[in-house]
């Protein structure tokens, strides 16, 4: 739905890592529980799990996460830039859920998922 909207660069610009862990994704003003499938500096795939529809035009949401091992609470503020309703299939796996790119994110809060992401990226590697 939203990913027919806005132009997206070629390719990704940052590494991103698998991951499983829940958030709160603010959608007016509302908490709602949604479960990450993976994370990078610019972003994260989130599964939906109870919330309203988004509009193109309101599409921004907060986001309060913990990542895996931390005790630190990461606030953002995200664009979905791509929706996959649940009628989606990627390899037989039933879709329902949002590409986040970040917007407003504090630098040591970016810099804390960088170190995840290359943390998860050398255990994987070995």
């Amino acid at each position: 739905m939203f990913g027919k909207l806005r132009k997206t660069t070629v390719g990704r610009r940052a590494k991103r890592v698998s991951a499983d862990f829940y958030l709160n994704k603010i959608i007016a003003d509302q908490p709602h529980l949604a479960r990450v499938r993976d994370i990078s500096t610019q972003g994260m795939y989130v599964y939906k799990i109870l919330e309203p529809t988004i509009t193109p035009e309101n599409n921004q949401v907060g986001l309060e996460f913990q990542l895996p091992e931390s005790d630190h609470i990461i606030w953002a503020v995200g664009e979905i830039v791509r929706d996959e309703p649940a009628v989606a299939r990627k390899n037989n796996k039933l879709v329902n859920g949002v590409a986040i790119r970040f917007l407003r994110i504090d630098e040591p809060d970016r810099r804390a998922i960088a170190a995840y992401v290359a943390k998860n990226l050398a255990t994987h590697a070995a």
